[in-house]
């Protein structure tokens, strides 16, 4: 089951709980990938487009995820999908 994020803040709790992690890890290809996103949102539509781009791509390094990082990446991307009406 997907957690529901009740609001913006709660959503970035976890994005910013992520890229420590990968930090404190030294996971650059998750980090190469999130970043720029992360650092360049403007809190518009493009914005979130932009993220949910980033979100989509960390499907192409999930080998270097923890278990509990792909959950938290599936359900980010799906707030961000359903925040913008993407699919």
């Amino acid at each position: 089951m997907r957690k529901r994020y009740p609001d913006n803040e709660a959503f970035f709790a976890d994005l910013r709980t992520l890229i420590e992690g990968w930090c404190d890890r030294r996971c650059l290809r998750p980090l190469g990938i999130v970043l720029p996103a992360y650092t360049s949102f403007n809190g518009m539509t493009d914005g979130w487009g932009e993220l949910l781009k980033a979100l989509r791509e960390l499907a192409l390094v999930r080998d270097t995820l923890l278990p509990a990082e792909q959950e938290i990446v599936a359900d980010l991307r799906q707030a961000a999908e359903d925040g913008i009406g993407a699919k």
